[in-house]
């Protein structure tokens, strides 16, 4: 049974997954196309970024713009074909983005998904080549931001809401593969480690970036500048020690038995 979402939610999955799955449905008044928002207005949407993020420049800006709608973007596509073999259209054209990007449902698919048919290629023409490296070239060439930056930014994006989507999963270093091969599919794998790590006796899946999201060239208001929990600057065994007491914290906050985790692919 496929758990029933909210009203104008996109289904993503037989269970509850949290607030980074949640995607609205069809074309919500007042929303702006994505490919309106990233395409012919792109440079009114990275000034905006600039300001929220205090970015130093366009370039910063173009990273953090990217890290957070592949973020976005990537997991209510990954839950849908993960765990309903539902292959939902990320094209800019049938995405639409709220007025607000804080709230769960920033994005809207306008097009209900198709039958996925395992298909990871599918999945990788839909997500990555027809959507987010587009956009991550399109960024380099308007701004000058490093073109491996970006990428790594969309390769962060799939690996980690694979690993948060694999935390509700009985069996949670199993996209591990499965994460490796579509990042390999549109050469990604080498600016992302995905492996494991060991929680209380069992393999969990973990992430660390090999690629930099700017976000420590920004100055917050009030605070030091900031950096990612999977940042390449942090040392590689503190960034396992954070995902360990990540897991630990999740199983606290969600002690579901194991008969209440996903059996998905």
């Amino acid at each position: 049974m496929i758990f029933p979402s909210a009203p104008g939610t996109v289904p993503v999955a037989r269970i509850p997954l949290g607030d980074r799955f949640v995607a609205r449905s069809g074309r919500p008044p007042g929303w702006t196309p994505a490919a309106v928002a990233l395409g012919s207005r792109l440079d009114d949407t990275l000034a905006r970024a600039a300001a929220d993020r205090s970015a130093p420049g366009r370039a910063v800006a173009a990273v953090l713009l990217l890290d957070r709608y592949a973020l976005r973007l990537a997991a209510p596509v990954l839950a849908a074909f993960h765990e309903l073999d539902t292959l939902l259209d990320a094209r800019p054209g049938n995405v639409a983005l709220g007025p607000d990007e804080q709230v769960p449902g920033w994005l809207a698919f306008a097009e209900p998904g198709i039958a996925a048919r395992a298909d990871p290629a599918a999945l990788c023409a839909g997500l990555l080549t027809g959507s987010l490296l587009p956009l991550a070239d399109e960024l380099a060439a308007r701004t000058r931001a490093g073109r491996r930056v970006l990428r790594g930014s969309v390769a962060h994006a799939v690996a980690l809401s694979a690993l948060h989507l694999s935390w509700h999963r009985r069996d949670p270093d199993r996209l591990v593969t499965q994460t490796r091969d579509l990042l390999g599919r549109a050469d990604l794998d080498r600016l992302v480690t995905v492996g494991t790590v060991d929680v209380d006796g069992a393999p969990w899946m973990t992430v660390s970036r090999r690629a930099c999201c700017l976000a420590f060239r920004t100055t917050p208001p009030g605070g030091p500048p900031p950096f990612c929990g999977t940042c390449p600057c942090l040392d590689p065994a503190g960034v396992s020690t954070a995902v360990v007491a990540a897991v630990r914290s999740f199983r606290e906050r969600n002690p579901a038995p194991d008969a209440q985790r996903s059996r998905s692919r």
